[in-house]
């Protein structure tokens, strides 16, 4: 491969950390504009709580999707056609967002009734669960070829992730707001890396992924 070339496709995989920011940025924003109801809740409260709010979450589950879209441009950049773990972790995460993107449009659109409500949102909260052992299983494979520190956040982040999956399953919140932001942290990091060149995907060969 010529220079040019070369120059070229670093410039190209340099790229892709702005993907990262793109995907923080915007999850960010969809995260502040509403938190939506758990199973917790009564399904009269669910469903009075998207008959009143069915703009705002529309919109939000909109963001999503193109937050979606940053996310598996930023998991390409990566290196996640070459890696095996890791495209497993972006397949599990990106179906995972679909289904709670997908949950709250068809709550807001349709109005069930309060047993509806309740039996959608628990599916929501399921496919939530779901989403967070992906992020686990992301975070672990896309930093096993960094450096010492950057795997060790990776592997902290798939901990929180995992631990925070165990405690909402016997109804403690202690970890709802920390595990998203961790996994946020961990983006950032490895966009700016790639942005400054320090991290570059890897041969398959080369990790056994």
């Amino acid at each position: 491969m010529s220079e040019t070339k070369l120059m070229q496709a670093s410039a190209t995989s340099r790229r892709g950390g702005w993907w990262g920011i793109a995907f923080v940025v915007t999850l960010f924003v969809s995260g502040a504009m509403v938190s939506l109801p758990t199973a917790r809740q009564t399904g009269r409260a669910i469903a009075a709580f998207y008959a009143a709010h069915t703009g705002v979450i529309l919109v939000q589950q909109v963001l999503g999707v193109v937050t979606l879209a940053f996310f598996l441009a930023f998991a390409m950049a990566l290196g996640a056609r070459r890696r095996r773990a890791l495209l497993v972790g972006t397949v599990m995460l990106a179906i995972s967002e679909l289904v709670t993107n997908v949950v709250p449009v068809i709550l807001a659109l349709t109005n069930p009734e309060p047993d509806g409500a309740h039996a959608w949102t628990v599916i929501e909260d399921l496919a939530d669960e779901a989403l967070f052992i992906s992020i686990a299983v992301f975070s672990a494979a896309a930093t096993v070829a960094e450096v010492g520190w950057v795997r060790a956040v990776g592997l902290v982040v798939a901990a929180i992730s995992l631990l925070r999956v165990v405690l909402t399953l016997v109804g403690v919140a202690a970890l709802d707001a920390l595990a998203p932001i961790a996994f946020l942290v961990l983006i950032l990091i490895l966009s700016v890396r790639i942005l400054m060149g320090l991290s570059k995907p890897i041969p398959t060969s080369a990790v056994h992924s």
